[in-house]
């Protein structure tokens, strides 16, 4: 009988394991930060000009190029930003532009701002310029998009 019990016992805790069920998560799930060398832009960029929109970059052709970025200080000690931007096609476009700024320790303090339209002629350049309204500003996030 003694004998058995070693068994018995082996046999039990297999059965219970077998019935240990996960538990099934509902709701939100909090983000998470990918950290993949294989998406290297699956993060955000800070002091950077990107063109969310898909119809205006595509793996083929590109109908919009970024030229010239930054940002200086103005008088009163906020920041401005700057981005030339550059059409590329044969016709003429509408975009947007919008911006978001940041302190320095990569912390959202203003925006996103509204949107800011640009008129672009075929083959020609068009320039997005703003201001941040609070001077504790470090970075900057500048979206470009198709005019809606």
């Amino acid at each position: 009988m003694i004998r058995q019990l070693p068994l018995t016992l082996c046999l039990c805790s297999i059965v219970t394991a077998g019935c240990v069920q996960t538990p099934i998560i509902e709701g939100a799930l909090p983000g998470q930060r990918i950290s993949d060398a294989r998406a290297p832009n699956a993060t955000m960029h800070m002091n950077r000009v990107v063109i969310i929109d898909r119809n205006l970059q595509t793996e083929q052709s590109s109908k919009l190029a970024v030229e010239r970025a930054g940002s200086s200080s103005n008088p009163t000690g906020t920041m401005k930003v700057f981005a030339t931007i550059r059409n590329r096609t044969t016709f003429p476009q509408q975009i947007e532009a919008r911006v978001q700024f940041f302190d320095s320790g990569q912390i959202p303090v203003e925006g996103p701002s509204p949107w800011q339209r640009i008129y672009l002629d075929a083959q020609s350049i068009g320039n997005y310029v703003t201001s941040s309204a609070r001077a504790d500003v470090a970075h900057y996030y500048v979206e470009i998009r198709e005019a809606r």
